[in-house]
């Protein structure tokens, strides 16, 4: 097969768009489409690279698998190596554990699932991750191992055309799996072969289907298809649910441009396109930890420029004295990988990210009260099981710990989770039970039909259930409230321009006093929780930090006090102002988790956070502990 300038082009095309995305979203929204571009042009390789050879009988599974090996783990396994030992001194054990994994992960390809995996409620923003990109190549690889297994299957039980129908059904199929599942939960969408499949054999398609254009149509063609890529670069954002159909627009245009075989095409074969299609694999490779460093060093979008700029230098370094390295063709056994360079390489790399990940980073290194801070930074072993995010029946609530009548329940959002945990270890001292409620992300939604929130129907039935069971008698009740009644987030620390106060902040109140009153008439008493103090960053980042600028570990300081007092302001005036009967108990965790000028994350050298606002179990021991002394005293505080 000639060398197709137009495809080394596109190739370009789609590596600036990503690049271009990643350093100045702002400027092209949808420039993440050259993933898909890239997808399609792989598809298409493989295919014409298999069926040529399956037509000549002479295509050898094993040095199918060798040659891509060769192609495309060299300059991965570089990357994450340069990363492992730049990493091993310039990071904290924390981040460089997490970038241990992530290398690990990638040299195996894998990393798609490991990503997915770690998406959700608490998932650190994608820029924290120095290989995220690799995702790719994992669907990629597992496309490379599966795909030439079935041609090779199906080649020796079905006519060529039959075969040629199987791929196209197979396509349609997956495109209708990527757009039910993108809607149904985009994130598995977005990271797994089955939904991506479908772009890859829009690729297979292009070759098995060639259609005979005239020169005319042909140029059309190619047009069309660099303009399909350009419109979704722009009517495109991260806000865009992806893959599915939408992914329909630039895979078209990479199908279009490919099937136009034009390799005098001015827009594609030209003296800037044709370099930077040949080293964008590395260029791809190497933009993205340069992303991430701009972000973790907090540095101007001047810098873009020069990002953009140091990842195509990087890209040219790789691709002319790693990608152009000449490895043994000859190897099509088991046995050559054992002696496979870049396969034995992938596999050292491997195994260190994954000891060093096993170890924290290698964390022995540092100080044991740093070690002590960051094994305090645990969040309840029952959160996955016992915190919900959708219906379940009251009566399924967990309960703690011991065999006998539960005479107290906590209640809540995922405030709650950590403090019955920590309560119910509390209470095995008396012989006591606990049941927990708890829901992700939920709104006061007491007396509300079930459509005013997505745990509305969660919320009365637990409520209801809790007041008219007899046995309970204590309740503690804890929300974020601030986050829920004026918006706003600790992401923005010192910055309160963005709070709100309206109707429906009044009504969320109003949810809440009648929630604390449905418990106070029915229990004896009832704890809640006024606001817990936010940070201003991950605990990990804070400790990090307070490590490498030498200060004191053992009170480290999270926000000041009064940004605390003016985030909350709404709540905390509500709380003191509020007409609740005698057996309500107002529980203020400020008192110990802050001082009169700053609140803390770290207070004796014990971590109080697992996150940037969720107590840890220790932190929540402290709030338990307090709860069981007001409530042995005897006192109403209000």
């Amino acid at each position: 097969m000639h060398f197709r300038y137009d495809i080394n082009g596109l190739r370009a095309l789609a590596v600036l768009s990503v690049v271009i995305f990643h350093f100045a979203e702002e400027k092209l929204p949808g420039g993440f489409i050259g993933v898909d571009v890239f997808f399609v042009i792989s598809g298409y390789l493989m295919t014409s690279i298999i069926i040529n050879k399956l037509d000549k009988d002479r295509f050898s599974l094993m040095e199918f698998y060798f040659a891509r090996i060769n192609r495309i783990i060299p300059a991965l396994a570089v990357l994450c190596a340069s990363l492992l030992l730049i990493g091993f001194v310039a990071l904290s054990p924390v981040e460089y554990a997490k970038l241990s994994k992530q290398a690990a992960s990638s040299v195996v390809f894998i990393s798609n699932l490991v990503y997915y995996s770690e998406s959700g409620y608490f998932a650190e923003s994608s820029l924290e991750n120095w290989l995220l990109h690799t995702w790719s190549l994992s669907v990629e690889w597992q496309f490379y191992l599966l795909y030439p297994i079935v041609l090779l299957a199906l080649n020796k039980v079905l006519s060529r055309d039959k075969l040629k129908v199987f791929i196209v059904v197979s396509t349609l199929l997956s495109l209708l799996l990527s757009a039910w599942l993108t809607q149904q939960n985009p994130s598995l969408s977005y990271y797994v072969l089955p939904t991506r499949a479908w772009e890859m054999l829009v690729g297979g398609l292009a070759f098995l289907y060639p259609i005979k254009l005239s020169q005319a149509l042909s140029k059309t063609s190619a047009l069309l298809g660099v303009l399909l890529i350009l419109v979704s670069c722009f009517i495109f954002s991260e806000g865009t649910s992806w893959p599915g159909v939408s992914a329909l627009l630039p895979v078209a245009g990479a199908y279009l441009i490919i099937l136009a075989n034009q390799n005098q095409n001015a827009l594609l074969n030209n003296k800037l396109f044709q370099p930077l299609g040949a080293w964008s694999y590395s260029i791809y490779l190497w933009h993205w930890p340069i992303v991430v460093v701009i972000y973790k060093n907090e540095l101007s979008e001047a810098y873009a420029v020069l990002g953009i700029l140091l990842s195509i230098v990087l890209g040219y370094l790789s691709y002319r004295f790693i990608e152009t390295i000449k490895f043994s063709k000859k190897e099509s056994t088991f046995k050559s990988a054992f002696t496979n360079k870049p396969l034995v390489f992938a596999v050292l790399v491997a195994l260190t990210g994954s000891f060093s990940n096993y170890t924290d980073g290698f964390i022995d290194r540092y100080p044991v009260a740093y070690q002590n801070l960051l094994d305090d930074v645990k969040a309840s072993p029952y959160r996955d099981s016992c915190h919900v995010n959708e219906f379940k029946d009251p009566k399924e609530a967990c309960e703690y710990f011991v065999n006998e009548k539960v005479t107290w329940a906590a209640f809540g959002d995922s405030h709650a989770v950590e403090l019955a945990y920590a309560l119910g270890q509390k209470l095995k001292d008396t012989n006591e039970s606990l049941k927990h409620f708890s829901f992700s992300g939920c709104r006061a939604s007491y007396g509300q039909d079930d459509e005013f929130s997505k745990c509305a129907k969660w919320y009365n039935s637990s409520i209801d259930f809790i007041a008219h069971e007899p046995n309970i008698q204590n309740v503690v009740f804890v929300h974020r409230y601030s986050y829920q009644l004026v918006g706003g987030t600790n992401a923005n620390y010192l910055g309160l321009d963005d709070l709100k106060f309206d109707e429906k902040s009044v009504e969320l109140l109003q949810n809440i006093d009648r929630a604390i009153n449905k418990l106070a008439s029915a229990k004896q008493r009832v704890f809640v929780l006024y606001p817990v103090p936010e940070l201003p960053d991950h605990i990990s980042k804070l400790i990090d930090r307070a490590l490498m600028n030498k200060g004191n570990l053992e009170n480290i300081k999270g926000t000041n006090r009064n940004w605390y007092e003016k985030r909350n302001e709404v709540i905390i005036n509500h709380f003191k102002n509020a007409d609740y009967p005698d057996n309500v108990v107002l529980i203020n965790p400020a008192d110990y988790f802050c001082g009169d000028k700053f609140c803390f994350s770290t207070i004796d050298q014990r971590s109080l956070y697992f996150d940037d606002n969720h107590v840890s179990n220790y932190g929540a021991s402290l709030i338990a502990e307090d709860i069981i002394n007001t409530k042995n005293s005897g006192m109403s505080v209000q």
